[in-house]
C-alpha cells in the first residue's frame, strides 16, 4: 500500500515503532544510525549468546540501515541526498541534538519542502517540560495513566515492558499518514509533533477527565481491578493461575453477568436469587453510591470459589461456549501456545542469529493489499538505498483539513473503535455515528458523569471518544431503518464497525453486502480476536484481550496476583493500528480505485506492543513477569511515596552520574559497590527503601523540580486533578472545552499530536442521542419532508 513511500528513520528506542508500522504497510524504511549504531541496539533485553539487543531486533524488522556521522561533511552530504528523496523523516532527538545535527523542521524543509518531518519526544517540542530529562517511567507517570494501575496499599505500577514511547510511536505513524493526506492537497510536507505524554494518556480511557467535568467519582486502583465509589474486581484466581472476568455495571452487562452466574449456580456456588438479580443495574447503583457494595463482595467470593476449582483452559473454553466474558491471564509462553493466533497465521518466522523464531505478524488483514511481512532487523550499514519512484502528491494550494471530504459511516461502539474514528473527525472527516433506537451505547451509561448527573448525555467517556461526530439513531432490524443505512453506505467512503463477526452479517451489512451497494467501499471491522479463527466469537472487552495477550502477567507485583493495566488496556492501544491500516487502505484506493475489507484484531494489534518480550522468550527462553516499576538495566528505577495520601513520584537513574547526583541530594554516602547499575541491581531493594525514606516527607512537586534541575528523570504521578493544572498539558492545549446539547460545557481531550500546517479542528461536541437525525436525512441523504416523516414515524413505532 505504501510501496512508493520512502521513510528516513533517525529515531532511537523512543520512536522506533513508527517506522516498524510503516514498514509493515509496505513503505521503504532506512534507519539512519550514528557511528557504532543506534542506541536502540543497546537496549535490553539482549541475546544471551550474541549480546545483540532484542529491542532493536523486534522493532527494526523490515528496515534497511545506513551508518552516518552527521557531524562530518561527508555524512551531512549523504544525509541531504537521502532527504531529497524522502517522503517522511522520523526522529526522536533532544532539542540539542536537533540543533546540532540539522534536524529541525526548517532545516529539512530547505532541503526538501515535501518531506513530512515527525518528531517524537517525551513532552512535545514546546512547553515548559519540553526539555525535561525523561524515561518511559516518568512519562507514564506524567500522563495520568500510571496512577490507575496496581494495588491500593502499594505504589502504582507500570507494565514491565515499557509502553509510553510505543504509544507515541504508533501515534506518530498515524500522524505521518494524515500529513500525507494533507500533502496530496498542498504538495507540501509539514512538521508533525508527537508528545509521548499525550499519547500515553489514551490508556487512561478518559479516567483523568473527572475533575475537569465536576464528576462525583474519582477513578482509583485496587488489587486486580479499579475503584471509584466502590472497588470493582477484574481478576480471579483459578486452579493453575488467574482469569479476567468482566463482572461489571450497566445494562450491557446484565445478560453476560447472568450467564456467568447461571454457570456458577449449576456448580452449587451461588443461589438462584443471584442468577435472577440484575447485577448490571445493581453494581451500577453500588458504583454510584446508591447501594451498599457488601452484596457485591459476597458475590465475588462465590465466583472465586467457583474459579478455584477450574483451570484457565476449562474456564475459557466453556466460558466461550456459554457467551461469558472471561479470559485467562496468559504469560508470553502461554500467548505463543494459544491456538487462536496460530489458526489465523498470526505468528511469522524470522531469524535471530542462527535461530528461527516466531514473531508478531500482520496487525491487520486486508483483502486487497495484505501487509508486508518484514525481514529480520538489519546489521549496521545493511542498505541498498531507496528504490522506485517517489510518492506522488498533487501540487496544489488546498489548505483544507487533511481528511476533509472523507465520509465515514461509523458503527463503532464503546471505546476502541470510537477512539479511531474520533481522530478521523478531528482532522476533517465527516463521521456519522450510528446508534441503536432500542438500547443505549454502553459508553453513554458508563461512569464517570459530568456534574454527577447519571444520564446518557452526561457520560464523560462517551464525550471524549465521540466528540466531533454527527449522531443518528437507527435500528438495522427495522426495514425502513435498513433502507436508510444502505443509503448512508452509498454516501460513505468508509464504513467502520466493532461488533462480533456475526452482527453485521445478521443485519445484511457485512462487507459482501455493502460492496453490492457501494463497490468501492472500504470497510474496517475490529473486534476482540478478529473476524476469523476459533476465538472469533469471544465476547467481551479490552480487559480480556489484555489478559490473553500477556499484559496482566506483566503488570503488578511478583509476590501478588496480576494487577493488570487499567481497565480495557487494548482499547487504548488498538485504535492506532486501526487508523494506520485505514489510512494505508485510502492510499491504496487513491492509486487503484479499489476499496477493501480490513480485519483488525484488537488482541493481535496489542501483541506488537510486547514484541521485545516475545523475542526474549523465543531467543533466550526467558519469560518476563511482573516487575512492579523496576527496569531490566536502570537502577534506581521506581515509584516512591511523597508527602500526602496516595502521592507518589517516579524517578529513574539513566546513568551512573545520575545515581551519584541522587545520592548527593539525599545527603547519603552511596553504599559500597554501587558505582554501576549492575552492582546497584544486586541491592535494589535496599536502595528503594532508602529512597522511600527520603521522599516520603517531601512535597512531590518540589522534589520533582529539584531532581529535574539536577538532570534526573522524575515526575509526580498525576491524577485527574493534577493533570488539569499540569503546565505542559495546559500549554499543549490537551484539554478542550466543547458543547453538548443537553449536558452543556464538557471537557474532552484534544488531538494527541500536532500537525504544524493542518492542525486538528474540533468543531462540535459529542452528539446527543439521535441529535442529527433530521440533518442527516435531509441535508446528507437529501430526503424530502414526507420521506423524513415516514422514516421517523417508522422508527418511533419501535
Amino acid at each position: 500500500m505504501l510501496e512508493d513511500i520512502r521513510v528516513l528513520d533517525l529515531s532511537d528506542e523512543n520512536g522506533i515503532l513508527a517506522g516498524y508500522l510503516l514498514a509493515h504497510l509496505g513503505a521503504e524504511v532506512i534507519a539512519v544510525e550514528p557511528p557504532g549504531g543506534s542506541h536502540a541496539r543497546r537496549v535490553a533485553p539482549f541475546n544471551s549468546t550474541s549480546g545483540d539487543g532484542l529491542w532493536w531486533e523486534a522493532y527494526a524488522r523490515g528496515k534497511q540501515s545506513i551508518e552516518l556521522d552527521l557531524s562530518s561533511d561527508a555524512g551531512i552530504e549523504a544525509f541531504n541526498t537521502l532527504v531529497r528523496e524522502a517522503d517522511i523523516l522520523i526522529e526522536s532527538a533532544t532539542s540539542n541534538q536537533r540543533r546540532q545535527f540539522g534536524l529541525a523542521y526548517e532545516e529539512i524543509a530547505r532541503i526538501n519542502p515535501t518531506t513530512i518531518c515527525v518528531a517524537i519526544t517525551p513532552f512535545g517540542l514546546d512547553g515548559p517540560k519540553a526539555d525535561w530529562p525523561a524515561t518511559d517511567l516518568t512519562v507514564w507517570a506524567a500522563s495520568g495513566t500510571h496512577i490507575l494501575a496496581g494495588d491500593d496499599d502499594r505504589a502504582p505500577v507500570r507494565t514491565s515492558v515499557p509502553q509510553a514511547f510505543l504509544h507515541a510511536g504508533a501515534d506518530a505513524a498515524g500522524a505521518a499518514l494524515i500529513a500525507l493526506q494533507a500533502r496530496h492537497k498542498t504538495g507540501k510536507g509539514q512538521q508533525v509533533d508527537v508528545s509521548a505524554q499525550q499519547s500515553s494518556a489514551q490508556a487512561a480511557l478518559a479516567a483523568h477527565l473527572t475533575h475537569q467535568n465536576n464528576s462525583d467519582i474519582t477513578v482509583a486502583r485496587i488489587a486486580g481491578g479499579l475503584a471509584a465509589a466502590m472497588p470493582i474486581r477484574m481478576t480471579w484466581p483459578c486452579a493453575d493461575g488467574y482469569v479476567a472476568i468482566t463482572l461489571l455495571f450497566g445494562p450491557a452487562f446484565t445478560e453476560p453477568n447472568r450467564r456467568l452466574l447461571k454457570w456458577v449456580h449449576e456448580t452449587g456456588h451461588c443461589g438462584a436469587e443471584d442468577v435472577e438479580t440484575d447485577w448490571g443495574a445493581r453494581i451500577m447503583a453500588m458504583s454510584l453510591g446508591e447501594d451498599s457494595p457488601e452484596a457485591y463482595h459476597v458475590l465475588c467470593q462465590k465466583v472465586e470459589n467457583f474459579t478455584l476449582e477450574r483451570t484457565q483452559s476449562e474456564l475459557f473454553e466453556e466460558g466461550l461456549d456459554r457467551g461469558i466474558y472471561i479470559a485467562p491471564t496468559l504469560s508470553i509462553e502461554g500467548l505463543l501456545q494459544e491456538r487462536h493466533f496460530r489458526a489465523r497465521d498470526f505468528w511469522q518466522e524470522t531469524t535471530s542469529g542462527d535461530k528461527t523464531i516466531d514473531v508478531p505478524g500482520p496487525f491487520a488483514k486486508l483483502s486487497e493489499s495484505p501487509l508486508t511481512q518484514p525481514g529480520p532487523a538489519p546489521g549496521i550499514g545493511d542498505h541498498s538505498g531507496f528504490s522506485g519512484k517517489p510518492g506522488l502528491s498533487d501540487a496544489g494550494s488546498d489548505i483544507s483539513k487533511p481528511l476533509e471530504g472523507l465520509k465515514v459511516l461509523d458503527f463503532m461502539w464503546v471505546i476502541a473503535g470510537p477512539f479511531c474514528t474520533r481522530v478521523l473527525a478531528d482532522y476533517g472527516a465527516t463521521v456519522i455515528k450510528v446508534e441503536s433506537t432500542t438500547r443505549f451505547e454502553p459508553a453513554r451509561t458508563s461512569p464517570p458523569f459530568k456534574d454527577g448527573e447519571k444520564t446518557p448525555e452526561h457520560g464523560i467517556p462517551f464525550a471524549d471518544f465521540n466528540t466531533g461526530k454527527l449522531g443518528v439513531t437507527i435500528n438495522p432490524n427495522n426495514p425502513m431503518g435498513k433502507e436508510v443505512l444502505l443509503d448512508l453506505v452509498r454516501w460513505a467512503d468508509v464504513v467502520t464497525e466493532s461488533f462480533s463477526p456475526k452482527a453485521m452479517k445478521s443485519w445484511g451489512l457485512d462487507y459482501d453486502s455493502l460492496r453490492e451497494v457501494n463497490p468501492d467501499i472500504i470497510m474496517l471491522s475490529s473486534c476482540l480476536m478478529g473476524q476469523t479463527g476459533p476465538r472469533a466469537m469471544v465476547p467481551g472487552y479490552g480487559n480480556m484481550a489484555a489478559a490473553v495477550t500477556g499484559f496482566y502477567e506483566l503488570t503488578g507485583w511478583a509476590d501478588r496476583s496480576p494487577a493488570g493495566p487499567y481497565l480495557a488496556y487494548t482499547d487504548g492501544v488498538s485504535p492506532r493500528y486501526m487508523l494506520v491500516s485505514l489510512l494505508a487502505a485510502l492510499e491504496h484506493k487513491r492509486k487503484t480505485g479499489k476499496g477493501q475489507h480490513i480485519d483488525v484484531s484488537q488482541a493481535e494489534a496489542a501483541i506488537h506492543m510486547l514484541a521485545p518480550a516475545i523475542h526474549d522468550y523465543e531467543v533466550n527462553g526467558h519469560i518476563w513477569g511482573r516487575m512492579d516499576n523496576r527496569d531490566l538495566t536502570m537502577c534506581p528505577h521506581g515509584v516512591y511515596p511523597t508527602k500526602g495520601t496516595d502521592q507518589w513520584i517516579a524517578l529513574a537513574c539513566q546513568t551512573n552520574a545520575d545515581w551519584e547526583k541522587l545520592a548527593e541530594l539525599m545527603d547519603e554516602s552511596a553504599p559500597e559497590h554501587s558505582a554501576t547499575a549492575e552492582e546497584r541491581k544486586l541491592i535494589e531493594s535496599e536502595l528503594d527503601d532508602s529512597i522511600s525514606r527520603w521522599t516520603q516527607s517531601q512535597e512531590g512537586a518540589t522534589l520533582q523540580n529539584l531532581l529535574v534541575e539536577n538532570g534526573i528523570a522524575a515526575h509526580v504521578l498525576q491524577d485527574s486533578t493534577s493533570c488539569t493544572t499540569d503546565p505542559q498539558y495546559v500549554h499543549r492545549g490537551h484539554f478542550v472545552e466543547v458543547d453538548q446539547t443537553i449536558a452543556g460545557k464538557m471537557v474532552v481531550e484534544g488531538s494527541r499530536f500536532k500537525l504544524r500546517d493542518t492542525p486538528a479542528v474540533i468543531e462540535r461536541g459529542p452528539p446527543a442521542t439521535g441529535e442529527h437525525n433530521i440533518e442527516i436525512l435531509m441535508d446528507i441523504l437529501g430526503y424530502d419532508e414526507d420521506r423524513v416523516a415516514d422514516v421517523l414515524a417508522s422508527l418511533c413505532m419501535e
